[in-house]
């Protein structure tokens, strides 16, 4: 275990898959935990990479083409950083892209978390972080929590709406600072691919949502999935969404669809976060219409600055890595399930 000035590459791909974002992120550790985001990068899904994903997600055969195709993506999109930034790039912590989680069964893969991406970079990489905690009978998730708490932990919670929204609920009177977090529910991983039968890859600002109406037979549907009446530590993939909610709203408008689950993601999360100060981040920050029904239920939301907003889970990871690679815990047993801190993530060298 050491303490360094070291500057960390994080990258994040969600479930919503709408691109791949990265943060180079200096940490040191002089006077308590420091950090600077020094520059962020976005990159589009390529589109055949894309249809691959979205098929994987229904076929496990495609598991190991899947894996392969990402991480030459990643290793594509590293390289571009290198040749843009005058940083040096001491380690890379990528997130990988989740494709199947199924921790009950002690299975969780995200796709690309290969020693390639070092050998062919050239620096360490940080990779795999779920299975460790699956396999010490955790959920693997959420993992932003320890980024939460230590680089947020003003706020009494942070909300991420991504794919899915998750929160972390905060005390800052606790060491770990966090209380619980968990998966809420699906967010952006639905209403993208209703924004597409519009013909958009998201909604912007809830435009569309704001035009539809409610169906509150299918709302009600929604809130009656028994996944909401588990108790945290709890988690959701994709394969979850797949089986469990499209049918329930699919014969819908779209509009109207958007504006029903936009409902239905505001009630979930007031659930959880109703008269408390929190954080949110994500590409949901910018759907003005969402956060105004989550508002609309006492949810009192501050979207901080723009670099924040869309790379938060970067430099989290960024932030998961550097914990890892400098040989200190990077997760929070206690929101996971496993019930232990631990260091997790695969170090793969040059």
């Amino acid at each position: 275990m050491y303490d360094a000035t070291l500057n960390i590459l994080g990258l994040m791909s969600g479930t919503s898959l709408d691109g791949m974002d990265a943060a180079l992120v200096q940490f040191s550790e002089e006077n308590g935990l420091q950090w600077q985001l020094l520059e962020n990068f976005e990159f589009e899904y390529p589109e055949a990479l894309k249809i691959l994903v979205n098929n994987c997600f229904k076929d496990a055969s495609l598991q190991v083409e899947a894996d392969l195709a990402f991480a030459e993506w990643t290793i594509s999109c590293i390289e571009h950083i290198k040749e843009k930034t005058d940083f040096e790039i001491h380690a890379v912590g990528s997130h990988g892209q989740t494709i199947f989680h199924d921790p009950q069964n002690k299975y969780t893969f995200q796709a690309g978390c290969l020693a390639d991406i070092a050998h062919a970079t050239g620096i360490p990489c940080i990779t795999d972080f779920r299975m460790q905690d699956v396999l010490l009978g955790g959920q693997g998730a959420p993992l932003v929590p320890m980024g939460d708490h230590l680089l947020f932990g003003k706020y009494e919670a942070a909300l991420n709406l991504g794919g899915f929204a998750n929160a972390s609920v905060g005390n800052p009177q606790l060491a770990n600072g966090v209380v619980h977090a968990f998966d809420i529910c699906p967010a952006n991983y639905v209403l993208n691919a209703f924004a597409r039968e519009l013909g958009k890859e998201y909604d912007a600002g809830g435009a569309h949502a704001s035009r539809g109406s409610i169906n509150q037979w299918v709302l009600e549907e929604l809130n009656s999935l028994p996944y909401f009446d588990k108790q945290p530590p709890k988690s959701l993939g994709a394969e979850w969404v797949e089986s469990q909610v499209f049918h329930k709203i699919d014969y819908l408008q779209p509009s109207d669809a958007l504006a029903t689950y936009c409902e239905h993601i505001a009630i979930q999360i007031s659930k959880v976060l109703t008269g408390k100060r929190v954080l949110v981040t994500g590409g949901g920050a910018w759907n003005d219409y969402l956060l105004g029904r989550i508002e609309a239920f006492g949810v009192k939301l501050e979207r901080p600055e723009k670099e924040v907003v869309d790379f938060k889970e970067a430099i989290i990871f960024a932030l998961l890595a550097y914990l890892r690679f400098t040989g200190k815990d990077n997760v929070l047993g206690a929101t996971t399930g496993s019930g232990k801190n631990h260091s997790s993530g695969k170090v793969f060298w040059p």
